[in-house]
Formats: structure tokens, sequence, C-alpha cells
């Protein structure tokens, strides 16, 4: 029963097709490997990832403890003495990889795909099972950027689990069942919640978190100076190929150049005219745009 509270807490429709901008570096990667690379959430270019929602979760836990009794009291008291040093950050690293249902957007090329020399993946969310994985788990999440909505929906289901904990006997056994159930809404919440600043980018995150007992060790790059934890995570099971509806060329190159590369790019990985994976090649409708300025 709680389980499936917690499921609900951030299913959503799925799009039929999410895009992935990238250099071309990356996009060679993901195609001759057949997985995305996942940032750790203390790696990425966001210094809230994972904890914009950290005072909304203590809020709602606080205004509730208010309205409930028994042992859905005893459960948010444990919440709330716990949080910050038990709370998702502290205890498991969340790996991301950043998807947006913005097509073909200017932003998104300065930003990830080399200032428009890059490519946009359409990818293909296909309604099948994933890759069965013994060490890790993983979930396309839908981005929040809106304080009202994190606080809404964590105290909608939040509230869902104190109503039966407020039935249930205080037990140790109830008790811990209420608790986790509480915390995994909470890391939900948190993985879920960006503020409303990049809101533009309209993401969908593939999210994976490795388990404790698998010690999985993560990769690691260089960029920026800095030292970047990355896992490469498949998204097809069965050793599928990466469906893809389509590849735009970015706005700041030679599209006829471009589309024999990936072309070729596309035949040394695998891929076949005709297949479901294979991607029509597009030119993207963005005007060109000078580079230099683009940096300033």
């Amino acid at each position: 029963m709680f389980d499936r509270v917690v499921d609900d807490s951030f299913k959503v429709a799925m799009p039929d097709v999410l895009y992935h901008y990238t250099g071309w570096q990356g996009a060679e990667g993901i195609l001759k490997t057949q997985h995305f690379w996942e940032t750790a959430h203390d790696c990425t270019n966001d210094d809230a990832e994972l904890r914009s929602a950290d005072a909304i979760v203590m809020e709602v836990a606080l205004d509730l403890r208010k309205r409930f009794t028994g042992a859905a009291v005893t459960v948010l008291d444990l919440l709330l003495d716990g949080y910050k040093r038990l709370q998702i950050t502290e205890l498991r690293t969340v790996y991301l990889s950043c998807f947006s249902v913005a097509r073909d957007d200017k932003e998104q090329w300065r930003k990830y795909a080399d200032t428009g020399r890059g490519v946009c993946f359409g990818v293909r969310i296909l309604n099948e099972p994933g890759p069965k994985e013994v060490d890790r788990a993983s979930a396309i999440i839908k981005v929040d950027y809106s304080e009202a909505s994190w606080r809404a929906n964590l105290a909608k289901n939040f509230s869902l689990i104190c109503g039966v904990m407020q039935r249930a006997r205080n037990t140790s056994r109830n008790i811990e069942l209420g608790l986790s159930a509480l915390y995994r809404i909470a890391a939900f919440a948190s993985i879920q919640a960006k503020q409303a600043k990049w809101d533009v980018e309209q993401e969908y995150r593939h999210t994976t978190i490795t388990f404790h007992e698998s010690h999985v060790q993560p990769l690691e790059r260089i960029s920026g100076g800095k030292t970047v934890r990355f896992l490469p995570v498949a998204i097809r099971a069965n050793s599928k190929r990466i469906a893809l509806a389509e590849i735009i060329v970015g706005p700041n190159q030679n599209f006829v150049e471009a589309r024999h590369q990936l072309i070729r790019l596309l035949a040394d990985s695998g891929y076949s005219p005709g297949q479901m994976e294979f991607p029509e090649i597009v030119a993207s409708t963005v005007s060109s745009w000078s580079t230099e300025l683009a940096l300033v």
C-alpha cells in the first residue's frame, strides 16, 4: 500500500519523444556504446541539485504534525529529527542524464550542444520494460520548477501515509514502514525539484540510484578543471539500440557535411535504414548566430 503511494508520487504521463542536446564527441559516444552518461548529482551545473525542496519537506512535515495524531506524529517527528542527516543526498549518489521536451531550442543549443555545433537526439519513449539491473534502479522523472507544486504534492502524499499511520498500531514495524515511505516520497520530491530559473529547459531526467551492496564504482572525467563522476547507463533492455525519432543538426554548422557524418556514424553503430530505431536526420530551424556573440 505504501509502495503504491510512493510510486504514484512521481509518475506522470511520458511524452512520445524526449530531446537530448550534445556535442559531436558525446553523440559518437552515445551511439557507439548505446549508453547515456549520467552525472553524479553533486557534479552537475546546479549548486542546489537535489536540495531545492529541502525546506519545503520540513515545512510540510511540521504543518502535518499539527493535524495528525498517534503513530503519524511519531513518524513525522522522526522525519523532522533525522532529515538533515538521512536525506537522499547524504546517503546515496543520484546519477542524472538530462532530456527535454523542448525541440530545437536555441538556448539549449547554446548551453549543451557546443554553441549550436553539435546535435540533438530525439529519443523515442517506448512502452516497454527497461533493463533489469541487479545493482541499480532507474526511472524517468519530470522536473517540477514550482515551489507551490512541490508543497502541494508533498502535502498530498505525506497525508496519505499519515492517514494510514494514524489508524495503525504504534509498533516498531509500522513506524519503520511509514518512515521509509515518507523518506522515499521526500527523495523523489528532491529529484523532481529545480529552481524556477531553470524552467526554460523543460527537463525530464533519467535517474539512476545504485544499491549500497553492489559497490558500483563510477567513471571519472575532467571537465572545466573539475573531476566529474558519471555512470554509463543503458535505457533499453536486451541490448536493443536506442530508438531515435530524429537527429537534429545544430544551426552553427554545415548541414550536408554533418548529415554525411551522422549516416556513417549510425552505420558504424549498427543502425540500418528502415528500422524503427533509425532516425530522420534534419536541419535545425534556428537561425545560426555568431559564436563569439553567444559567448559574451
